[in-house]
């Protein structure tokens, strides 16, 4: 029991005494032991880290497909869009009056025939308005007629007056004769030759109205002439109260409805001749030589998978503002009953034969004209000239391009890499059969 109790006391002596000692020398002490830890723990790091194998940097190679050049003579087509119009498309408006819509036959989409009655305006004025007319023609008609009676009588009249100028011009001579032997007053010699002043008078004014004559019918005439044109006008605007199909067409718009009132010039309805359709397409730049320079050029369109047929008619006489071509206009050979004006179509227009044609999928052009080519595995871009496209038998769309540097066996890369550059490395597993 004693050395037990011994051993705890010199126990405790050398714990109080470390602990002094660190109290003492802490701030010395610490830093070390944490070099130390640090140190230890980086040789053992590097002894146990495990040791890889060394890589070497390759080329990374890019598998395309590729097809083989075969330039031949093609007729190449060119997909182009245009839109239904019609040289004969007419607006009829309201005539020269005004008046309340009685009637509309015309349905917008119905086929109507030349002639035929589309709307009926109310008729009363024009109808008032001709009477008017008529009655003027009447009355100058009359007034002409008794012109005429006129210069008949005045005729005869003449002869009378000349007569009694004569018989006033003896009376007058026999009273010279007696107022010189004094048998007679000095006043019935005045009297006389008044009578043949006024005699005279009156044979001048007969002579002016038979020459005036000539002049006052014509002016009878003119007015008949005149009343006759307000009275044919009248009868147009009659006739016009009645709107008429100009020629055989389809209804494109009506504008108006019964009971309507319309003033002189209002629009009406507008209609189209549908055997007169035409397409107007955009010619692409690129295409408008061969396009202006070739002549019955023909193109295909379908619509609910019915063929269409067309053929090159004209090029407009001017090429519009901001436009990317000039535009063709073509007639529609067959297939017209189920168009109408407006629509828009897909055409594929047939180019005449070219020599020296590579047929090659759309995959294998970058951008506008640019490809690539297979030279000792590496990629080499070639710009080319697009001529068109060609749809094979099994519907297929194929781009047709050429190039003098296009030559018979050339490989062209036909797969679409987004990195594709000159010098590119890429193979390929087997050749491509498109």
């Amino acid at each position: 029991m004693v050395v037990l109790k011994s051993n705890n006391y010199k126990n405790t002596i050398i714990l109080r005494i470390i602990t002094f000692f660190m109290k003492k020398n802490l701030p010395i002490i610490l830093p070390i032991l944490i070099l130390a830890t640090g140190i230890f723990g980086f040789k053992y790091m590097l002894q146990t880290k495990a040791k890889g194998k060394e890589t070497k940097a390759t080329e990374p190679v890019w598998i395309v497909s590729m097809v083989s050049v075969t330039p031949t003579t093609l007729s190449p087509t060119v997909t182009l869009y245009g839109r239904i119009e019609s040289p004969k498309t007419t607006t009829l408006r309201t005539p020269n009056l005004n008046a309340q819509i009685l009637e509309v036959t015309a349905l917008e989409g119905k086929k109507v025939k030349q002639g035929n009655v589309l709307i009926r305006l109310e008729d009363n004025d024009s109808i008032l308005k001709l009477k008017q007319r008529n009655a003027d023609i009447k009355d100058i008609k009359a007034q002409i007629t008794l012109e005429k009676q006129s210069y008949d009588n005045n005729l005869t009249n003449l002869i009378h007056e000349k007569s009694l100028l004569k018989l006033t011009k003896k009376s007058l001579t026999r009273l010279k004769k007696l107022i010189r032997q004094n048998i007679t007053s000095q006043s019935a010699l005045d009297d006389a030759q008044q009578s043949v002043e006024r005699q005279m008078l009156n044979l001048n004014q007969r002579n002016l109205k038979i020459k005036n004559h000539a002049v006052l019918l014509k002016q009878l005439q003119a007015k008949q002439n005149k009343a006759k044109a307000l009275r044919d006008i009248a009868k147009l605007e009659l006739v016009r109260t009645k709107v008429i199909a100009p020629f055989t067409g389809i209804i494109a718009k009506v504008n108006v409805a019964i009971g309507d009132r319309v003033r002189s010039g209002d629009m009406l309805l507008s209609m189209y001749d549908d055997s007169a359709l035409e397409v107007r397409v955009q010619i692409p730049t690129r295409y408008q030589d061969v396009v202006i320079n070739s002549s019955k050029l023909l193109a295909i369109t379908r619509i609910n998978d019915q063929p269409i047929t067309l053929q090159l008619d004209r090029i407009a006489g001017q090429i519009n503002q901001n436009s990317g071509g000039i535009d063709a206009l073509f007639k529609i050979n067959q297939g017209t009953i189920s168009l109408r004006l407006g629509q828009f179509l897909t055409l594929l227009l047939t180019l005449p034969e070219q020599a020296n044609i590579v047929a090659l999928p759309y995959e294998a052009v970058y951008g506008t004209n640019r490809i690539y080519k297979f030279i000792d595995g590496r990629m080499e871009s070639l710009t080319i000239e697009r001529v068109g496209e060609q749809i094979t038998k099994t519907g297929k769309a194929r781009i047709l391009v050429r190039s003098p540097k296009l030559n018979y066996g050339d490989q062209v890369i036909i797969t679409q890499l987004p990195n594709a550059m000159d010098g590119l490395k890429v193979q390929t597993s087997r050749p491509s059969q498109k």
